[in-house]
């Protein structure tokens, strides 16, 4: 091969390239299914150079994420139904009552307390916020062997649901918000 063929080769590749990119734009862009002659009057080629192309897609595409799909006469991109997001599940709703929330903030911000110390803080009784709580999973209890009483605490798994890593994380928080930061 000559020299001059090699070049007009691969300038003829790099034409190829920039047309199928031109095309992946159009159909990216493009809010659903487009067909043929609608992809071929925006890149300005023939219908027939625009099949050509979109089959050179198609198998470029065949192994990927996103595949370029045929849907009668119209071309669109498809994510493989092996790939495709399981919906959210819907969260229920914490619902939590006022003296539950009364509960969760004084241990949250005074540290782990046994049922005395936050009947004293409350100036009632806390036992079905308590149950409620460590029933949600949002407490935790621990053995105080000292004063043979039960201390609770928040659960690491709320602090995960709220996206912390430690109750120092979630005062610093609380204190940012509290000052308007």
């Amino acid at each position: 091969m000559t020299e001059r063929a090699e070049s007009q080769e691969f300038i003829t590749g790099l034409e190829l390239q920039a047309a199928k990119q031109r095309l992946e734009a159009i159909l990216f862009a493009a809010e659903g299914p487009v067909g043929v002659r609608y992809l071929a009057r925006r890149a300005g080629q023939s219908c027939q150079a625009t099949r050509r192309l979109l089959e050179s897609l198609q198998a470029d595409y065949a192994n990927r994420g996103v595949r370029l799909v045929q849907d009668g006469q119209k071309y669109c991109f498809s994510v493989p139904d092996k790939l495709t997001p399981e919906p959210p599940q819907p969260r229920p709703k914490v619902g939590l009552s006022r003296q539950g929330m009364e509960v969760l903030a004084l241990i949250i911000t005074k540290g782990p307390l046994t049922r005395k110390e936050i009947l004293q803080l409350r100036g009632v009784t806390s036992d079905k916020a308590l149950v409620s709580l460590l029933e949600r999973k949002l407490l935790t209890t621990k053995r105080d062997y000292l004063k043979k009483t039960l201390l609770y605490d928040l659960s690491e798994e709320l602090l995960e649901r709220w996206g912390f890593t430690s109750r120092e994380e979630l005062l610093q928080e609380i204190e940012s918000r509290r000052r308007g930061l």
